[in-house]
């Protein structure tokens, strides 16, 4: 093995060992690169994202499951009534009307928000 196969293999680099001037400081051996600022800006941001990348795969996941089916009653459509006068009936103090339509049309798959005399409603029990 002669000397330059010993020097190739025992070389390091060192970046960001530079003057003022850019121009290069090492030691005997060593093998040095200066980054331009544009470049110590790259290389920073390529630092945090792979440290971001890292806290993504070691934080804990939250596992969602669907929910638990609901417990349901039918109700048998009246004449005059509306979804929005059934739904108003059913609505909990403080609870959103819309929310309660949203719902029943969802559970129901209705089309709309028009209901047919003896139409039969599931109609969750809360």
């Amino acid at each position: 093995m002669d000397s330059s196969d010993a020097r190739r293999r025992d070389s390091r680099v060192i970046i960001g060992v530079c003057d003022e001037h850019g121009v290069r400081m090492a030691k005997k051996g060593h093998s040095t690169m200066c980054l331009t600022l544009r470049g110590k800006i790259v290389f920073s941001m390529m630092g945090a994202l792979l440290c971001l990348c890292m806290i993504g795969l070691l934080m804990p996941q939250v596992a969602r499951s669907a929910p638990d089916p609901s417990a349901v009653y039918s109700y048998t459509v009246q004449p005059g009534d509306t979804l929005w006068s059934y739904a108003s009936a059913i609505t909990p103090d403080g609870g959103d009307v819309r929310d309660t339509i949203d719902d029943l049309i969802s559970l129901n798959h209705l089309d709309g928000v028009s209901l047919q005399v003896g139409q039969q409603l599931k109609v969750p029990i809360v």
